[in-house]
């Protein structure tokens, strides 16, 4: 049954694909626009978060830091656990409703949706205010506890703009809160120090907050049912879905958590920040070319995932313009990387320099599994999701550890690629045949030609020394962003 359906309107998966993004130009220029969009808001927030650091560490210190680092690890923590996840979830119902075009549903939807932000958001908040009592801050746990609440409802709004492709808003939003909240801690901390840490994050939260409901209130106005079962009844799918991203979310943090005691077990304090330093310039910075895909690629893949032809095309249209954005990326982070360390952090980190350059091709991957990884959430499947997650964490947990007791952290690198691509070989293999995902070969010698620069940059990393370093360094750089260029322009020509 599986095969007639795959062969219907006789095309097999892999020809459908490529029927999928021939002609395909608009569909490059909208995903082009928005990545665009959204890595350059990633970027405004980054630079604004290295200034606020820079100033937050000059005028409070270590133990400043510290503070702040607890607070804002515990209200995300108590947050994510009591969220149900509908700042994730409310996008896919929303958006669904938004491509049916049926207005007194999304405004009722809309209406549920922030019936019960509003309900985790007191959850949240009283399990905050409880938890202080059984923490060493108990006063200022008290004061930041609204946080929790405030993370939830923004969470909502934020859901119903994506949900409503209003995404320059979105974009608006994220600066303008970034911008808000250097404008509003670095003068409490100024002026009131350690003692005006919980006060500066409360007041800074609130004013995000306002920033949301302004942007958000200007689609649909505030209305809240509080003591409507009805309301609450209809909002049950979007919880469950919730829940399983949440479930996910808990592997993922778990398996981190492991991995970074696993390495300060072996190497102590110093071994795990530098694999954590590695981490962040590599994973976290490079990822910001994947920052559209939750605010723009899952409400549009929410809207037509039941289009067979259109899931496919919108799937395999994200990963070519993903992949070709971050390849030039991803050569001159490695090439550059001896570099960035000592400049983002300090001469110290350089021996953090073969972990990043190892876990690059694990970036190459992500950028050719990720949008696939949203087809489960997209059909409302957590379970399939949650399964795909904890395989890859489960991998990473076991391998990441015992690569860096046997190699070091280069190894520690290298681990976290392969689990990359396992978790490629799965989602494509797993995905063909429960959803009809199919994998468009049109672009793989593309793929493999990047993937080929990307691995003679790693090797020039490892042994290249002198004037030739530079020179192989900056010609492989080239190659790879002319061949990304030129065809990213011939695609939006066609």
């Amino acid at each position: 049954m599986k095969q007639n359906i795959q062969e219907q309107n006789g095309q097999t998966p892999a020809t459908e694909a490529e029927a999928a993004v021939q002609g395909g130009n608009s569909a490059i220029r909208h995903v082009l626009k928005y990545t665009g969009l959204f890595g350059s808001v990633q970027g405004i927030n980054m630079l604004v978060s290295l200034l606020r650091n820079k100033l937050t560490a000059w005028l409070l210190g270590p133990a400043g830091i510290g503070l702040i680092n607890l607070f804002n690890s515990l209200t995300k923590f108590i947050g994510d656990s009591t969220n149900f996840g509908i700042s994730f979830s409310a996008v896919k119902h929303v958006s669904e409703l938004f491509e049916e075009e049926d207005t007194e549903r999304i405004r009722a939807f809309v209406r549920v949706v922030r019936t019960w932000s509003l309900l985790t958001a007191l959850l949240g908040t009283i399990v905050c205010v409880i938890a202080a009592f059984f923490h060493d801050h108990t006063t200022d746990i008290i004061i930041v506890s609204p946080i929790v609440g405030i993370l939830a409802l923004m969470g909502g709004e934020m859901a119903i703009l994506k949900g409503m492709k209003e995404l320059k808003r979105v974009a608006k939003v994220s600066v303008a809160s970034a911008l808000s909240t250097l404008v509003i801690c670095v003068p409490l901390y100024y002026l009131m120090g350690l003692r005006g840490v919980s006060v500066a994050l409360l007041v800074s939260n609130i004013a995000v907050l306002a920033i949301y409901l302004s942007a958000s209130t200007k689609v649909f106005p505030y209305v809240v049912t509080l003591f409507s079962k009805q309301d609450l009844k209809a909002g049950l799918p979007m919880i469950r879905l919730g829940v399983g991203y949440i479930v996910a979310g808990v592997f993922g943090s778990g398996a981190q958590n492991y991995i970074l005691e696993s390495i300060n077990d072996v190497g102590g304090e110093a071994a795990v920040g530098l694999y954590s330093s590695g981490y962040v310039m590599m994973v976290q910075y490079a990822s910001v070319v994947l920052a559209s895909l939750e605010a723009d690629y899952f409400p549009r893949l929410s809207g037509i995932c039941h289009d067979r032809m259109k899931m496919n095309g919108t799937v395999n249209h994200q990963i070519e313009v993903c992949t070709l954005l971050l390849a030039p990326m991803l050569v001159f982070f490695v090439i550059a990387m001896p570099y960035l360390l000592q400049l983002l952090y300090s001469q110290k980190f350089v021996a953090a320099v073969p972990m990043a350059v190892c876990a690059s091709f694990y970036i190459f991957f992500k950028a050719l599994f990720t949008p696939v990884e949203y087809l489960p959430l997209a059909k409302g499947d957590s379970v399939m999701y949650m399964t795909s997650e904890l395989i890859y964490d489960i991998f990473v947990a076991i391998a990441v550890p015992w690569a860096y007791c046997t190699h070091g952290l280069w190894g520690a690198g290298f681990a976290l690629s392969v689990g990359g691509l396992i978790e490629l070989i799965f989602v494509n293999i797993v995905y063909r045949y429960k959803y009809h995902y199919a994998f468009c070969f049109k672009w793989l010698p593309v793929y493999l030609v990047q993937f080929s620069l990307l691995c003679a940059a790693v090797a020039v990393s490892f042994f290249g020394h002198g004037w030739m370093y530079w020179v192989l360094g900056i010609a492989m750089l080239m190659v790879s962003a002319a061949i990304s260029f030129l065809l990213l322009k011939k695609e939006m020509k066609r």
